[in-house]
């Protein structure tokens, strides 16, 4: 009988230390629970971050080669205008001289000899003007046509009972290089006589 009681004891004593022993091991299992969910939520710190840096080189990158493309095309467009208008300087230089040429083998001459000079003069600037011709330079027709301020400069106007505007007289012709003005036509200008000269005239 006593050793029946000694054998429960031990039975409850062993039962206690376990019980003892369980909020021990419950206790473990919870902090490995947090320390995994703080290692969870590190990662996940550390992934956002990695993901907004990533945005952030993206869009840097993005500019970097908007810039790069912009620039290749800028400088395309300007050697492409740089070989259009190539020659523009050195004809604009040319031209001066070449209507003071052209105004001079235009006066008349008595003389023969000297009128022989100014054909074959005339055919070397007709050489000259038709090799301008080919580069680009062309004429602004003026003459008879309305004023137009883009290619004209008006250095005189005259009263007339015609139409009003009309380019009467060119003073020096005018000049384009393609689709530029090289130089603007001086131009005479029509303009209609008002009511009160007109009753004086009468």
């Amino acid at each position: 009988m006593a050793e029946d009681i000694k054998e429960e004891v031990k039975i409850e004593e062993k039962v206690e230390q376990e019980q003892e022993l369980e909020p021990e091991k419950v206790s473990d299992d919870s902090s490995k629970d947090e320390n995994k969910k703080e290692k969870k939520n590190k990662y996940k710190e550390q992934i956002a971050k990695l993901e907004a840096d990533y945005k952030d080189l993206k869009n840097e990158y993005l500019k970097v080669y908007a810039e790069m493309e912009n620039t290749k095309r800028r400088l395309k467009e300007e050697a492409i205008k740089d070989r259009k208008y190539a020659s523009q300087k050195l004809i604009g230089e040319l031209i001066n001289p070449i209507d003071m040429f052209l105004q001079i083998i235009e006066l008349p001459q008595s003389n023969p000899d000297v009128k022989n000079y100014q054909i074959g003069f005339k055919m070397i600037a007709s050489q000259i003007i038709d090799i301008l011709k080919a580069d680009g330079l062309a004429p602004i027709e003026a003459l008879g046509k309305e004023f137009d301020p883009k290619f004209m400069h008006a250095v005189q106007t005259e009263e007339t009972d015609d139409s009003e505007n009309i380019v009467l007289k060119v003073s020096q012709p005018g000049y384009m290089y393609k689709d530029r003005v090289l130089r603007p036509a001086m131009v005479v200008v029509s303009k209609k006589k008002n009511i009160d000269e007109k009753k004086e005239e009468e």
